[in-house]
């Protein structure tokens, strides 16, 4: 089979080099970040298709079976855009989907559909950990509240460029990063700058991320993002199952 897997994710690349193994891959990314891990035996393209046409045309041009969508689950617009592009290409869509966290009873979550609401939910006296990434920040940037705002890459600005430090409010103070992170490091970002509210998105997932396993250790409260609705009909949870249904 000839499969283009719109990938990003960690999941995603293991995902392709195991497929690679019988089929003939090729590997979407969207090529925001720099130094991305990728996956070996697999053609790389990166840098997006120009919306739901464009995917369309590279779906016939490319002569692709199949479409994989393992982003991440806030990667909306490439999600939507795939979904129509298939359907416009009449070839089968199916997603590496990852279920939502849930809170256990010693977890302090609060859970919002967007960020106005959360925001509007913050206490004055807030010292804020923002770990949501780089591209929707701009709501945060009006907080008179202390933010660390952690992140792989730092923000664009309206030229496209990077922004510098001295762009942002003095109130924000980025921290460039790439995970994993640990459990122990995690447990001193939090305690070192006193971090009283960890902002973050609900990626879901089997594991439970080191990042709120420090909250719920420390007594720190959780503001979640919720998962968008999910428009997928072909959901797969497990990379197990999604491999034997393009096997068989």
């Amino acid at each position: 089979m000839n499969i283009l897997i719109l990938g990003g994710t960690k999941q995603a690349r293991v995902l392709a080099q195991k497929l690679a193994k019988n089929h003939h891959i090729t590997y979407s990314i969207a090529g925001i970040t720099d130094e991305a891990k990728l996956p070996n035996s697999c053609k790389i393209i990166s840098g997006g298709f120009g919306g739901a046409t464009g995917l369309t045309k590279f779906l016939c041009k490319e002569s692709i079976s199949h479409c994989i969508d393992a982003t991440h689950p806030f990667a909306q617009n490439i999600t939507q855009n795939a979904i129509i592009a298939c359907a416009n290409a009449n070839i089968p869509i199916m997603q590496l989907s990852r279920r939502p966290w849930q809170a256990r009873p010693n977890d302090l979550w609060k859970i919002f559909n967007n960020s106005c609401s959360l925001i509007s939910a913050l206490p004055d006296n807030a010292t804020i950990l923002l770990t949501i990434g780089s591209q929707k920040i701009t709501p945060y940037l009006s907080l008179k509240q202390p933010i660390i705002a952690r992140m792989i890459a730092p923000p664009l600005n309206q030229q496209n460029q990077f922004s510098e430090p001295s762009q942002m409010p003095n109130s924000f103070k980025i921290l460039l990063a790439r995970p994993p992170f640990n459990l122990a490091d995690e447990i001193h970002l939090m305690q070192q700058h006193k971090i009283t509210h960890l902002i973050c998105k609900n990626s879901g997932g089997e594991a439970l991320d080191n990042k709120l396993l420090a909250a719920r250790q420390l007594g720190v409260t959780t503001f979640m993002l919720a998962q968008p609705p999910n428009n997928h009909i072909n959901r797969y949870h497990q990379l197990a199952d999604l491999i034997k249904a393009i096997n068989t």
